[in-house]
């Protein structure tokens, strides 16, 4: 998955993760019956891809009802991706990769609001389908910042130096 910046496309995506985020879009666009939608989770997950989908319908639907936050969708068929497509493909990354944490931390991010029953439960059914199905769902590379710190005259490092000691 590329990293959180401003540049992201669809052409950056692993099958997976394509398939993820058209069927997301075209949840938030009233779009969920679409034909092709299904025929893609059915051949790529077999048996699984209908309660997959659905749970990524009831996923989407919960998080416009549910969500104290507007989410910032591309048009479906769009070339580039919002950072809030981003946060959604990273929150099924994380359930995918059993980061629990993680998970929870980008829904309540998506939801501006503590995460409730439907949303873990349907990202992580979606996960497990796409992993049975070998659709991998890549974690973003997260680059730490450096740590604040002062360098004093005589060459020392104090990190979080505090302003009355100056």
């Amino acid at each position: 998955m590329p990293t959180h910046a401003d540049h992201a496309r669809l052409s950056d995506l692993t099958q997976g993760e394509h398939m993820l985020l058209w069927a997301f879009r075209a949840a938030a666009f009233g779009a969920a019956d679409c034909h092709l939608i299904h025929r893609q989770f059915e051949d790529a997950c077999g048996p699984m891809g209908m309660e997959a989908l659905t749970a990524l319908k009831v996923f989407v639907r919960e998080l416009g009802i549910g969500g104290r936050r507007k989410i910032s969708l591309a048009a479906p068929g769009a070339y580039h991706l919002t950072r809030d497509e981003q946060t959604v493909l990273a929150l099924f990354a994380s359930a995918q990769a059993e980061d629990y944490a993680r998970l929870e931390a980008h829904m309540a991010w998506l939801l501006a609001d503590a995460p409730r029953a439907p949303f873990p439960a349907a990202a992580c059914l979606v996960a497990q389908a796409f992993a049975m199905s070998g659709l991998l769902l890549r974690l973003p590379i997260i680059e730490a910042a450096p740590a604040p710190c002062c360098e004093a005259d005589d060459g020392v490092v104090t990190p979080f130096r505090r302003l009355a000691a100056q």
